[in-house]
């Protein structure tokens, strides 16, 4: 029996389908099934909330190393949704938000693979984005061989390597596939879930497990904030960091010991690697030019220090261009540093 009293659809992107279903577009182009695509995919979510979401921290806690991962339930699929809806331009004034270009199918299989990225977690962190079909398959016994696989794919692609051992998952992707007559443009869906899933972090998404290398990405949740400015086409994250947390040196998820703000920044850099390599795939669509980053430092819950720079590509490129900070001295060692000259002087 299940229970889905506790899933709402009621994301701008949801919204977006449920219009479209209601309205009859006919050149929405679904695959010729008879299926109420919006019925369909509340019965997905559902289900898969009841199937999977609802034990999946059993299922990393029951991992190896799963002491170290934030919460992958529906929630965390909801914040994801949202914000593939922010990066499409949902809650934009523009005449031709990104939103209005998806085919009705699309904005389907979109929202579908964002139910399903995660899923896997169920059976443990490692290889989760493999197991996307198997969970879709369950949940959609009504859709095709063909529309499982499409769709899983776009999932897979937000993490993990392909098939050469690359993390380039998003670029084995076909650049069109679809069903039947229903067109659909993998790359270009894989690209908004992925840069969506790097961006869904928020206090929410902490969990308390008790684990030495849970500090560090639960604590990053926990005072991060993230803004996404469809219209200026840039995404700000913001921080705010208590003098404790400045102090604390402790090894992230992969073992390797850091200061929490080094960390911060560790973070921060992948974002923005995840923008350059997302925006290969969304350029002239949904591109995003440069990610902002603000760290507010807190001294007895008292504004104490700020840093403000930005991440963006500049000048001529090189093969091996890395991701540089404009404050090169700005360290996790030195803001601890700073926290300890006012302690000794108190």
């Amino acid at each position: 029996m299940t229970h889905g009293y506790d899933v709402q659809f009621e994301s701008k992107l949801e919204r977006e389908l449920k219009k479209r279903v209601a309205e009859g577009d006919e050149t929405s182009e679904f695959p010729p099934t008879g299926l109420n695509r919006f019925d369909l995919y509340k019965r997905i979510k559902a289900t898969l909330n009841d199937s999977y979401f609802r034990d999946v921290g059993s299922g990393l806690t029951a991992d190896s190393s799963g002491g170290a991962f934030t919460r992958h339930d529906l929630g965390h699929v909801d914040d994801v949704i949202r914000r593939a809806g922010e990066l499409l331009g949902a809650n934009s004034d523009a005449d031709t938000p990104a939103i209005s270009q998806l085919r009705s199918f699309e904005v389907f299989v979109l929202l579908v693979a964002c139910l399903i990225h995660d899923a896997g977690n169920l059976d443990g962190r490692r290889q989760h984005e493999q197991r996307a079909r198997k969970a879709l398959r369950e949940s959609a016994p009504e859709l095709s061989e063909k529309e499982c696989s499409l769709i899983s794919q776009i999932a897979r692609a937000h993490g993990g390597t392909a098939r050469n051992g690359s993390k380039d998952t998003i670029g084995e992707l076909p650049i069109e596939d679809g069903v039947e007559s229903a067109k659909v443009y993998p790359q270009k869906l894989a690209g908004v879930l992925r840069y969506a899933d790097e961006l869904a972090e928020n206090s929410r998404r902490a969990n308390s497990r008790e684990f030495d290398t849970s500090y560090f990405p639960n604590r990053f949740c926990q005072c991060i904030s993230v803004n996404v400015d469809y219209d200026s086409r840039r995404v700000s994250l913001e921080f705010t960091v208590s003098d404790s947390d400045c102090d604390h040196y402790a090894p992230d998820e992969t073992g390797e010991q850091m200061y929490f703000v080094d960390y911060i920044i560790k973070r921060v850099k992948k974002t923005e690697l995840e923008r350059r390599y997302c925006d290969r795939f969304i350029r002239g669509f949904a591109s995003f030019l440069e990610t902002r980053v603000n760290i507010e430092f807190l001294k007895d819950h008292e504004d104490f220090h700020r840093e403000h720079f930005e991440l963006k590509e500049s000048g001529y490129p090189q093969l091996d261009d890395e991701v540089t900070l404009g404050n090169e001295s700005f360290s996790g060692e030195t803001v601890a540093e700073k926290y300890r000259e006012f302690k000794g002087g108190s």
